[in-house]
């Protein structure tokens, strides 16, 4: 089965984007832009603080009425965390996720965060490895038939 490792082999390195919970909303939008991406980790210090997503700020930001420019990520990230682990399944993600109503799970290993898995990584993993199957299986019944 596919491990969360697996995934993140295929990720672009560097695409982890981490912030300090003083940034602004405005400054992770900006982060989120430049590299097209729908999440920023909030780290203090060492330690893993939340998330913030492009769901936070529809619902905490725009909704309300607030500016981007005024709020600091500690006020309107994620809080409640869940994470996973390097050797958790693709399928255990993909469980944790529908349970939880969440799109991103950081990756932590040694106590310390290693990446970042959306569901639309988890997905494209588990299509890759389908198509690897299906190109197989054609392959063997094309081999036997001929």
């Amino acid at each position: 089965m596919a491990t969360v490792a697996d995934v993140l082999k295929n990720k672009r390195p560097g695409e982890l984007a981490i912030l300090p919970p003083e940034a602004t909303v405005r400054d992770a939008l900006q982060l989120m832009a430049d590299r097209d991406i729908g999440s920023v980790v909030v780290i203090g210090g060492e330690l893993l603080e939340g998330i913030f997503t492009e769901r936070d700020y529809a619902r905490r930001i725009v909704l309300k009425g607030l500016h981007s420019v005024d709020v600091k990520l500690i006020d309107v990230m994620t809080k409640r965390l869940y994470v996973v682990h390097l050797d958790d399944t693709v399928q255990e993600c993909l469980s944790i996720m529908t349970q939880a109503r969440v799109r991103h799970l950081p990756v932590v290993a040694d106590k310390r965060i290693t990446g970042l898995v959306s569901i639309g990584d988890l997905v494209n993993h588990m299509l890759e490895e389908q198509r690897f199957m299906i190109e197989q299986l054609e392959n063997y019944i094309a081999g036997n038939m001929g």
